[in-house]
């Protein structure tokens, strides 16, 4: 299977279908341009002790923003693999160093989003990702 984001051929598995559909949905629907949507970020380029990596991340490029501030972090899984609990779980590991602006979370072909309230510093759900701007 192609990959456009990483131009390249990447394996043909049930988690890169959900992942390959994420990223169909970020560039039509959403609008992100391709450009900025980055595919296995790896999480050493924040903290150089950790190798994991995030599904999807688009950066956030407002001015003053870092990577460890994206606008969106993205996390995908196979159906039948992972709970929506275990997914969590993933997630919150990753949000002990970044803080995107939007979460969302693909388990199959169900997603769920969510916003980071800047007076409460929760995650709060959402219907939908707003368009990029």
């Amino acid at each position: 299977m192609f990959d456009p984001i990483r131009k390249k051929e990447v394996p043909d598995t049930p988690e890169e279908y959900v992942r390959q559909d994420t990223i169909r949905y970020l560039v039509e629907t959403v609008k992100v341009p391709e450009h900025l949507i980055c595919v296995e970020f790896a999480l050493a380029q924040i903290d150089a002790t950790t190798k994991d990596r995030v599904d999807i991340l688009v950066p956030n490029f407002r001015e003053g923003a870092s990577m460890d501030h994206p606008w969106l972090l993205v996390e995908c899984k196979a159906p039948g693999e992972y709970t929506w609990e275990s997914l969590q779980v993933q997630l919150n590991k990753y949000l002990k160093l970044l803080t995107p602006c939007y979460v969302m979370l693909a388990l199959g072909n169900t997603s769920r989003y969510f916003v980071l309230n800047q007076n409460t510093k929760r995650f709060e759900k959402i219907e939908k990702l707003p368009e990029w701007v």
